[in-house]
């Protein structure tokens, strides 16, 4: 009994060990990025490569589909656990976020570097991201092999009204034409490269994950 004691104290000590070395790496990255960033913006650190010339939206083409892979697997275990303000702090987020582009666009704030981004472009920057940041949502509604369960009416009715309006995008893009859309001149092939793994990950990637995990779970 001691020894167990001993053996769950040492476990317990290793895991508060690891999760301040882990804050304390974390840390540091912040201090040596929030350096580099202040030294190239204020100060024209040159070896930097950061100035003016550097926007928000190459920021966002560079950190959208990393920040997203991190975020999905937290996404996935605490899933379970979301609570009605960590919802409304995504909402609250996501609202925040579309005013700074609308902002973006109209006032315009050249620091942004919207201007002159298609619909297109913001589809290729962020509906990979998107899926993957998403992919907890997903298992939800994906079938498993211990279970058959349906897709939520709502889901579905929020997947077939996402459906329609990229249809009717479409069709004002081709036919009218809309050129904000950007979809003018990108063909057949275009599409496949943009929607290939944005349609495999929910439909093929995450059903498969989640079969795995519960069938794993499920036989201890």
């Amino acid at each position: 009994m001691v020894a167990t004691r001993h053996a769950i104290g040492r476990q317990r000590s290793g895991g508060t060990t690891s999760l301040t070395a882990l804050k304390v790496a974390i840390g540091l990255a912040v201090a040596v990025v929030v350096v580099i960033v202040v030294g190239g913006y204020g100060f024209g650190w040159r070896w930097t490569g950061l100035s003016d010339k550097i926007t928000l939206w190459d920021w966002l083409q560079a950190l959208a589909l990393p920040v997203a892979i991190a975020t999905a697997p937290l996404l996935w275990r605490h899933r379970r656990n979301m609570t009605h303000r960590h919802r409304v702090t995504a909402a609250a987020g996501m609202t925040l976020f579309t005013a700074l582009v609308f902002a973006g666009y109209l006032i315009p704030w050249n620091w942004t570097g919207f201007t002159g981004n298609t619909l297109w472009n913001w589809l290729e920057l962020a509906l990979l991201p998107l899926v993957v940041a998403s992919s907890s949502l997903w298992a939800e509604v994906a079938p498993t092999a211990r279970s058959s369960r349906r897709p939520a009416l709502g889901t579905a009715l929020a997947g077939a009204l996402v459906l329609l309006v990229l249809l009717v995008l479409v069709l004002g893009g081709y036919l009218v034409p809309w050129s904000w859309t950007g979809f003018t001149g990108n063909t057949a092939w275009d599409w496949f490269k943009l929607l290939l793994l944005p349609v495999l990950i929910p439909t093929v990637l995450v059903p498969a994950a989640n079969a795995l995990v519960t069938t794993r779970f499920a036989d201890r």
